[in-house]
């Protein structure tokens, strides 16, 4: 009877691994071709055939289409507000949080940069049902931003050109997708690619550049 019952569990643990894989398979692929050709002209049949599984399967782990798209949204800005949460809920001065947002912000697009693609492709004119959970997601991330300027200003540590933190996330926020998902295209014959790591690290520091500016603060070393 124990025998009989381990080998129903390791069954099941397999199945269930496997299923898992299927699924992570499922979202590397959606990713894909959602960053590269947006929501409604995403098909499924091109999804499932490059994972190797036919359609229907897809509904097994997601409902339908905008249920995969959600995930996928989810699955890409996971990371990305994990980070920022913990610099922005963490300790050490506010100057030295910003900068640090900043960096794990140009770092994550650096990373995976279907981040500043599928901004930009939605912003761009996408179905209102389809940007539902990417709007979602930005907005969580600018009340964060929100949160640790008005910190900010209320210490007097920083001096802000605007009065109010928007302007200075879609500042940062519009350059890092414009430069990653964008410029290299408009500008074919440069042959530039902003993923390099000298070019994503000159970027950061133009960034940080701009945010001191805006924010009136320059950068000071944390104490040991």
């Amino acid at each position: 009877m124990g025998q009989e019952m381990n080998s129903g569990l390791a069954r099941h643990q397999v199945r269930e691994s496997k299923g898992d894989r299927t699924r992570a398979r499922i979202l590397e692929s959606a990713e894909r071709c959602f960053a590269a050709h947006g929501f409604a002209e995403t098909r499924l049949e091109d999804v499932a055939e490059e994972v190797g599984v036919r359609r229907a399967a897809l509904f097994y782990h997601f409902k339908d289409k905008q249920a995969l798209y959600d995930a996928v949204v989810a699955d890409v800005f996971r990371d990305l507000l994990d980070g920022m949460g913990g610099v922005l809920f963490g300790s050490g001065s506010v100057p030295a949080r910003i900068d640090r947002c900043i960096e794990v912000w140009v770092d994550a697009v650096g990373v995976r940069p279907s981040l500043a693609r599928f901004m930009l492709r939605e912003a761009a004119g996408a179905d209102p049902g389809a940007i539902r959970p990417l709007a979602e997601r930005g907005a969580e991330f600018l009340d964060r931003g929100r949160r640790l300027f008005e910190e900010g200003v209320r210490t007097g540590v920083l001096r802000p050109v605007r009065s109010d933190s928007f302007h200075v996330i879609s500042a940062v926020v519009g350059s890092t997708v414009f430069y990653v998902a964008a410029l290299g295209s408009l500008l074919p014959s440069m042959r530039f690619d902003p993923l390099e790591p000298v070019e994503l690290a000159a970027h950061k520091r133009d960034v940080l550049a701009t945010v001191h500016l805006l924010l009136g603060y320059e950068t000071v070393a944390e104490p040991d």
